[in-house]
């Protein structure tokens, strides 16, 4: 059986962040129709699951960029590809030396929380004015109080030095990182994960956990070629990135165009 994966941002989702009517309805039906389908986003999953929650997802989902694949109803994780503690200590090493203050993603007391320099925010206002109510956030005023707990992320919002960052986070390292620009507002974001950790990664992992025999890819941006370069078929939403469409075997309609639904409900369903 095919299972089909899709991206959320720019892709699944529309410019208002929100899955239409239509994309629910053809796609919950799909789904009962035993049609296997799920998604892979750089979101976490208390931000992914409440724009996916009129879907009736059955199969894992991928989140943090391939860093977690997760039960996509309860969030429980199903397979994880986190930094050994060598390579987080050299991350945070890194940054506490050259004073680069990143969002740092981890588990401290069983607890996910991400935590940021307060004195040091300015270029995350944005992302931090979104998630005001969210219980994640934790405001340090120290760089060991930055790092504390299992770290397993790291974000940069529009970084001074991009060079010096691709510099260190190198595969040789121990890295994988993403940059591209933001969806919504054009902000860069600088990601930083484990090398074992990609969409590309992911997706495959959760192909074998389904024991499926064909996968197909949605996307439209820089960190979705890893899986449209992986899928037996790659396909790009109208509004993608160039730069993917170029990898991408197929085009389908925009995200404003229930382009992902569309496609899918088109395929023969096997």
């Amino acid at each position: 059986m095919t299972l089909y994966v899709t991206d959320l941002d720019g892709t699944l989702l529309r410019s208002d962040t929100t899955v239409s009517e239509y994309s629910v309805n053809t796609l919950n039906r799909l789904i009962n129709e035993n049609v296997m389908f799920t998604y892979a986003t750089a979101r976490s999953y208390s931000s992914a699951s409440p724009l996916v929650k009129n879907l009736n997802l059955r199969c894992p989902a991928v989140i943090f960029n391939g860093v977690f694949i997760v039960d996509p109803k309860t969030g429980q994780h199903l397979k994880e590809n986190i930094f050994p503690e060598k390579t987080r200590k050299l991350a945070c090493e890194f940054f506490t030396r050259e004073n680069i203050a990143p969002l740092v993603y981890s588990y401290i007391d069983g607890k996910q929380r991400v935590s940021y320099l307060e004195s040091r925010s300015e270029k995350a206002r944005g992302y931090l004015n979104s998630r005001k109510n969210d219980k994640r956030m934790r405001p340090v005023s120290d760089f060991c109080e930055l790092f504390k707990g299992n770290v397993f992320y790291f974000t940069l919002i529009s970084p001074d030095d991009v060079k010096l960052l691709d510099s260190f986070f190198t595969a040789q390292n121990g890295f994988s990182r993403n940059v591209q620009v933001d969806t919504y507002d054009g902000s860069v974001w600088y990601e930083i994960f484990d090398i074992s950790a990609s969409k590309a990664n992911a997706v495959l992992q959760v192909k074998e956990m389904l024991n499926a025999d064909r996968l197909v890819c949605f996307g439209d941006n820089i960190n979705d070629i890893s899986m449209i370069s992986v899928s037996d078929l790659g396909v790009a939403v109208e509004n993608a990135n160039e730069e993917l469409k170029k990898c991408a075997g197929d085009i389908t309609d925009s995200n404003d165009d229930d382009g992902v639904a569309k496609y899918i409900d088109r395929q023969p369903k096997i």
